[in-house]
């Protein structure tokens, strides 16, 4: 089998085992596998095809997993914790009432959504366009509260 072959048996092997680690550093030595066999693929000497895959890995990991690390890790805020998504970036958020909420049920709007809402307490009545706050997530309902 052509060395070419065993560089590229090794990046792929690299990438899947990257799959499960995140770290981004089996990859960037997967970078440098594929390095190697482009030379290998012109005819390199097996020292060259070398250099090239341990001169490929240091250069991707020193120069470019700091780039992709920050790419990966721009969804997080100036403190560092990850941002909500889906349903729990709903919580907290502010809605506007469309149709009455009491008891029995009524219709907000969040960020241009219609939500079947209930108010938190029973017994308060929230009229169309007042303003409230989510307070929960239920299944596709919301939990809705108004602050005096």
């Amino acid at each position: 089998m052509e060395p070419v072959f065993y560089w590229i048996i090794a990046a792929v092997v690299l990438g899947a085992i990257e799959l499960f680690t995140g770290t981004l550093v089996l990859a960037m030595v997967g970078v440098g596998a594929v390095l190697a066999g482009i030379g290998a693929s012109l005819g390199a000497p097996f020292w060259l095809q070398a250099v090239l895959f341990g001169a490929g890995s240091v250069a991707s990991i020193f120069g470019l997993r700091p780039f992709l690390k920050q790419a990966l890790e721009s969804d997080t805020g100036a403190d560092k914790t990850p941002r909500s998504f889906g349903t729990r970036a709903i919580e907290g958020a502010e809605a506007r009432v469309i149709e009455k909420v009491d008891h029995s049920g009524g219709l907000v709007e969040i960020a241009g959504d219609n939500w079947t809402a209930y108010p938190l307490e029973p017994d308060q009545l929230l009229e169309p366009g007042d303003r409230v706050t989510v307070v929960e997530i239920k299944g596709a309902t919301v939990i809705v509260w108004k602050q005096s």
